[in-house]
């Protein structure tokens, strides 16, 4: 069984499988030989994840390998660091970015992305008022617009210099 320490604290620690998908009798197996090694006092395996923490506050990490290697399994070295969380807007914030950067050079700094979306908000809101659609859309729309420009500019836009 190859595991690799998730987490640790002086006294405990919280061992992952590396296998996937985690073969939930082969850990149950091993969980069961680590309970009878000297030193542990609590086990609680987690299916789900496919971990085990161990309760051990005698014992320090060295020994805990031991008692790891002595019941059938390995601690492996974690190869690469957790994943950090993706951003998946951040492509589209990068052109809505450029999108916002032009039409402030265009319009020498009075039109930004924050006005235009209130501007269309505030015009779908009343053609749907006008309409008789009150609650929905043009409720919804006005809120969106109103929200829009209750809200601070993040700063004033550069006109562009022309040179």
């Amino acid at each position: 069984m190859k595991l690799v320490i998730a987490h640790q604290i002086e006294g405990r620690t919280r061992l992952r499988s590396t296998a996937r998908p985690v073969d939930a009798g082969a850990l149950k197996m091993f969980a069961e030989q680590l309970a009878q090694e000297p030193g542990i006092e609590m086990l609680d395996m987690r299916d789900t994840t496919g971990s085990l923490v161990i309760e051990h506050p005698s014992l320090d990490a060295g020994e805990l390998t031991e008692r790891v290697l002595h019941a059938g399994g390995a601690v492996m070295q974690q190869t690469h660091a957790p994943d950090e969380p993706r951003d998946n807007l951040a492509v589209v914030r990068e052109g809505m970015g450029s999108v916002d950067t032009m039409l402030a050079q265009l319009s020498a700094g009075s039109l930004d992305m924050r006005t235009l979306a209130f501007l269309l908000f505030f015009s779908l809101g009343i053609t749907q008022l006008l309409r008789g659609q009150i609650m929905m859309p043009a409720f919804s729309f006005l809120w969106y617009a109103f929200e829009l420009a209750k809200k601070n500019p993040v700063g004033p836009a550069e006109p562009a210099s022309g040179e």
